[in-house]
């Protein structure tokens, strides 16, 4: 995470964001976004959504993300959360009632 919280990104419950994003530091998604992520950590939210691709070293799901994540290094999806669609990753932690589905790959 960037010192400070300078070049994090946060969205807000109730916003929607669409297009090409690069966050140098963390994005924490409360809301919805629908595109291309890039960031150094990602969180989903209980709330928030993901349709698109999302690539980080870490990735923490409590919501919902479609389409392509890319986790270089932690992949957790947590009780809540749900990670469908191309999935890769390093490492995987999935709490009892998280979910993933769809084709996953291990990343070495």
């Amino acid at each position: 995470m960037a010192a400070n919280g300078y070049g994090n990104l946060t969205v807000g419950a109730g916003v929607t964001m669409n297009g090409t994003m690069t966050v140098p530091g963390e994005a924490v998604i409360d809301g919805a976004v629908d595109g291309t992520l890039t960031a150094s950590a990602v969180h989903v939210t209980e709330n928030g959504q993901i349709n698109g691709v999302t690539t980080a070293e870490h990735v923490r799901i409590a919501g919902k993300v479609t389409q392509t994540t890319v986790a270089k290094n932690t992949l957790v999806i947590e009780t809540s959360g749900t990670a469908a669609g191309n999935i890769a990753y390093a490492n995987l932690e999935i709490a009892k009632g998280g979910n993933i589905q769809g084709q996953i790959s291990i990343l070495k």
